[in-house]
């Protein structure tokens, strides 16, 4: 403390200097690590803070991605649903509906809609899309309906072959969305892989001409007086988010049915 007032120090403060320099030399080291601890510290929080804020922008944008193909992909259903619409109006009055509930019973194959009576739905209607038969509307409430789809066990529909016409049968449900039957078709029938089944318009229910689905297998009866085919459906039912009610048919001319192609 008084060196600094002198020329020279005594031997004792020259001894105590040269013990205390190294001492005073690891404090400054000290400080000198502990400042670049210290800015080390603070450049990894903040480099931990930009990564959060960067995850966190991604999955917002990976968010707006998936949200953006969904409406893209519905916007094309639904351009597809009104284009269908336009081109049936002089054969079907239709009313969109979106599917809101499917029932998960193998047995009974329904779905719910989000129209009901007070859009005009009753028991009984043709359900259809672009590509097909799906049903026909059940039980009516007011703001929604259920539709039993023609995979159903209970529900029986009336085809023939759009090919040749001089074969009919019965469309039946197996409670299974990939195959339908098609069961009491003659003996003499020119049915093939592959022909198209159409409603055939003898039902009280369903229209004529509405596309069900294309021959996938054929069977010999016992007795060899009767056939039974199995049918692909022309509906994908494990993708169905929208599809048409027929409030009212106006029948047109063999020649003009065209609808499913």
């Amino acid at each position: 403390m008084t060196s600094s007032d002198r020329e020279d120090i005594s031997g004792i403060e020259k001894m105590l200097r040269n013990l205390y320099t190294p001492l005073q030399s690891g404090v400054s080291e000290f400080r000198v690590n502990l400042g670049n601890f210290t800015t080390a510290f603070n450049n990894k929080k903040t480099l931990n803070d930009k990564i959060k804020t960067l995850e966190q922008e991604n999955r917002r944008i990976s968010l707006d991605n998936q949200i953006l193909r969904e409406n893209q992909a519905e916007l094309k259903r639904l351009r597809d649903i009104v284009a269908f619409k336009e081109a049936s109006l002089a054969t079907y009055d239709l009313l969109p509906a979106r599917v809101i509930s499917r029932s998960p019973n193998n047995w009974y194959q329904t779905l719910v809609i989000d129209k009901g009576s007070n859009a005009g739905v009753k028991k009984g209607m043709t359900v259809i899309t672009p590509k097909g038969l799906v049903g026909s509307v059940g039980s009516v409430g007011h703001n929604s309906a259920h539709i039993n789809l023609i995979t159903d066990r209970e529900v029986a529909v009336g085809a023939i072959l759009q090919e040749n016409r001089d074969t009919s049968g019965i469309i039946e449900g197996r409670g299974d969305r990939t195959f339908l039957g098609m069961i009491n078709v003659p003996y003499y029938s020119t049915v093939k892989k592959n022909n198209r089944v159409i409603t055939s318009g003898l039902s009280l229910t369903f229209p004529k001409g509405i596309f069900i689905g294309t021959v996938s297998e054929i069977t010999r009866e016992r007795g060899g007086l009767l056939m039974s085919a199995s049918v692909k459906p022309a509906v994908d039912f494990d993708k169905l988010e929208e599809v048409l009610i027929i409030t009212d048919y106006h029948p047109v001319d063999d020649s003009e049915e065209n609808m499913g192609e």
